[in-house]
């Protein structure tokens, strides 16, 4: 893997120390790439997992391993999994996971600069006197443990570099390197899979493509695994009874029963539980969960992050406003959150108008 140092030039100090914001960069995705791999998910986004295949559980999927066997079990589905490229016929990902990590992240422009380069022709700017700040060296906890700690190169931002001409004119030497616009990923707490397989993705497209792959989402799979399983009313009201309850073991078991529905139909149930009981809002450790969590985490984006931090009287509002299907369904969930607050079957029923 590669480690790419990002740097800046202080004007205080006029010297180059690291950019805390980029300080050890696995690699950066290219705007080009994204846009490929847009796509690829256009072409594929549809895609079920066919009988008589071998297919591979990548690492940019979400989608539980065990959840994955019990679905081809119980269906009778005549489906190997393997890893070797040129014994599949199918890759699995998670187009969720790719485009909170890969795509949907702050971008910027970089020069990418060889570390021997830098060391050369600038030594005089580099800063020494702090670990943090010397550039040459990347301070343990930005990187996982166990990996190497060889810078092979320098980024600086188009920015940065532009300020740096400024205070020196022998920086303009620099812009004879290649430029590259797109979004780095760097190590941070919760990045580590998206650190570790950015190869990966980055080779994804050429491996769907030499090797003539189908490509499935993951969430596809996820729905027709939970296919059988929809939220009503009365699995509502007893999930909030569970999440309601000061026994945290009745959480975990409501996270599970959430994680096997049917999550499009059984939206506005899951997403009126979730306003209301902050358990639902963390990932936690329950890997089946996180592929509703990441999905309730984009909801939360489309209704202006109403659901994650707004009271319930505006989070329906919002809700009614960007779903008028659901103003039937969000009543009949008032009517069980009220008369859960008032401790008495107060209300009978609520009609939307």
């Amino acid at each position: 893997m590669k480690i790419l140092r990002g740097i800046k030039f202080e004007s205080s100090k006029r010297r180059l120390i690291s950019n805390y914001n980029i300080s050890a960069i696995a690699d950066i995705i290219p705007d080009e790439y994204n846009l490929e791999y847009k796509k690829l998910y256009e072409k594929y986004k549809d895609n079920k997992l066919k009988d008589n295949t071998t297919v591979y559980l990548t690492p940019l999927s979400i989608f539980p391993s065990y959840k994955l066997k019990n679905y081809i079990d119980e269906n009778k589905l005549n489906i190997s999994t393997a890893r070797k490229s040129d014994k599949l016929d199918t890759v699995i990902v998670s187009d969720l996971f790719i485009r909170e990590n890969f795509i949907d992240s702050k971008r910027d422009t970089f020069y990418i600069i060889p570390h021997k380069y830098i060391n050369d022709n600038y030594n005089k700017f580099i800063y020494i006197s702090s670990h943090y700040d010397n550039i040459n060296e990347v301070p343990r906890y930005h990187l996982p443990k166990n990996y190497s700690k060889e810078i092979t190169s320098f980024i600086i931002t188009e920015k940065d570099l532009k300020e740096a001409i400024l205070y020196d004119k022998s920086f303009e030497k620099l812009l004879q390197f290649p430029k590259i616009t797109g979004h780095p990923i760097s190590y941070f707490h919760g990045n580590k899979k998206a650190y570790d397989n950015i190869d990966f993705y980055l080779n994804l497209i050429s491996l769907v493509k030499n090797y003539k792959l189908e490509v499935v989402f993951d969430n596809n799979v996820n729905s027709l695994a939970n296919k059988d399983t929809v939220l009503d009313l009365e699995i509502f009201n007893t999930l909030y009874n569970m999440l309601a309850s000061t026994d945290d073991s009745n959480w975990s078991i409501a996270r599970e029963i959430i994680a096997n529905c049917d999550f499009e139909v059984s939206k506005p149930y899951i997403m009126f539980l979730t306003n209301v009981f902050d358990v639902l809002k963390n990932k936690s450790n329950n890997k089946n969960y996180h592929l509703v969590y990441k999905q309730l985490v984009n909801l939360n984006d489309e209704l202006e992050r109403s659901m994650f931090w707004n009271s319930y009287a505006d989070f329906i509002n919002k809700m009614i406003k960007t779903y008028p299907e659901y103003k039937q369904v969000m009543c009949d969930c008032l009517t069980v959150h009220l008369n859960h607050l008032f401790k008495v079957d107060l209300v009978k029923t609520i009609h939307s108008l």
